[in-house]
C-alpha cells in the first residue's frame, strides 16, 4: 500500500444503522479517506448488504473486519485482523489492534499500520480507559523503525494535534462520530480539524515530518479530488 496514510480513519458503528450505507457514502464525499467496517455481531451476509450499496470508488477506501470471506467479492482497501487471526495473504493493507505497549513493542509482523488504545477514556465503551500513560507511549515512539500507529479510544477534535505531536500517525474515530445525533455532521467537524492541520504542515512541513513516520503529508487538493 502507499506509504502515505490518512490522518483520520473512521471505524463503523458495531451495530447496523438505518440508512447506514447512504451516510457512509456522504461521509466519503465530505472527505473520509478510509473506513474500517466492523460489525462483530453480524454475519458476512449482513455486512455484504452494506457493501452492495456502496459505489466502487467508496469500496476502495473500506478496510474489512471479521469476515475475510468477502475479500474476494469486493475491491476493498484492506483487512484488519483480530487478535486470533493469522495474517492473510492479501493485496490490500494489513493491520491489527494492540492494547498493551509491550505487545506493540514485541510485534514482528509486517503490518502496514496498527491501532493502539484506548489512549483516553472510551466514548463508546463506558468504563473502558487507558492502561498506559502518555509518557510510556512517548517512549515507544522514540524507538526507531517502528510501524505507523493510529490512536484509538476517546478521540475528540481537541485531542488530534496533541496525539500527532506525541508520534501517532493518525487517529481512529468511533464514538465521537457515531455517538452524535448527526454522525455526518460530526465527521465534518473532524475533517475541518484535519484540513487545518494539513495547512500547517504545508507551511511548516519539517516540523511535523521529524515527529511522525509520514514521508510527506498529502496536499489538500489531492484529498478533494
Amino acid at each position: 500500500m502507499s506509504k502515505k496514510l490518512p490522518m483520520m480513519v473512521l471505524i463503523s458503528s458495531p451495530r447496523m444503522r438505518k440508512g447506514e450505507a447512504s451516510d457512509l457514502e456522504e461521509m466519503f464525499d465530505c472527505g473520509l479517506e478510509r473506513l474500517h467496517l466492523r460489525k462483530p455481531d453480524h454475519s458476512a451476509k449482513e455486512v455484504a448488504k452494506i457493501l452492495d450499496k456502496l459505489p466502487e470508488k467508496c469500496l476502495k477506501r473500506v478496510v474489512l473486519h471479521r469476515v475475510p470471506e468477502l475479500l474476494e467479492k469486493y475491491p476493498l482497501a484492506g483487512y484488519h485482523h483480530s487478535s486470533k487471526e493469522k495474517l492473510l495473504d492479501f493485496a490490500g493493507s494489513c493491520s491489527r489492534s494492540f492494547h498493551k505497549i509491550s505487545n506493540l513493542c514485541e510485534n514482528k509482523e509486517k503490518l502496514d499500520y496498527s491501532f493502539f488504545g484506548p489512549v483516553y477514556n472510551s466514548i463508546s465503551k463506558q468504563g473502558y480507559g487507558p492502561k498506559v500513560s502518555i509518557d510510556s507511549i512517548r517512549e515507544y515512539f522514540a524507538l526507531e523503525n517502528r510501524p505507523p500507529v493510529f490512536a484509538l479510544g476517546g478521540i475528540r477534535r481537541n485531542k488530534v494535534r496533541n496525539l500527532l505531536e506525541i508520534g501517532f500517525s493518525g487517529v481512529a474515530l468511533l464514538g465521537a462520530v457515531w455517538g452524535r445525533e448527526d454522525p455526518v455532521h460530526a465527521l465534518e467537524g473532524f475533517m475541518k480539524v484535519r484540513d487545518s492541520i494539513l495547512v500547517e504542515w504545508e507551511e511548516r512541513p519539517k516540523r511535523y515530518v521529524k515527529k511522525t513516520p509520514r514521508e510527506v503529508p498529502p496536499s489538500l487538493e489531492s484529498l478533494r479530488k
